[in-house]
């Protein structure tokens, strides 16, 4: 099974963390990514977030 991740976004910085079924999200260690010149890693969350939000489909 894949970890779920919790990306929180607030401008240009992340805070991101995963939990999976050995571990609870308040056990997480939560991460602060920020915007650099030449940090992938800021760009590869933000990418991945906003693909969730565009293909993401309200169930309520």
């Amino acid at each position: 099974m894949l970890p779920t991740w919790r990306i929180i976004r607030l401008d240009s910085t992340l805070f991101v963390s995963a939990f999976d079924a050995g571990w609870e999200g308040h056990e997480s260690a939560t991460y602060k990514v920020m915007e650099t010149p030449h940090g992938p890693l800021y760009q590869g969350f933000r990418r991945m977030f906003e693909a969730i939000v565009d293909d993401g489909v309200q169930t309520v």
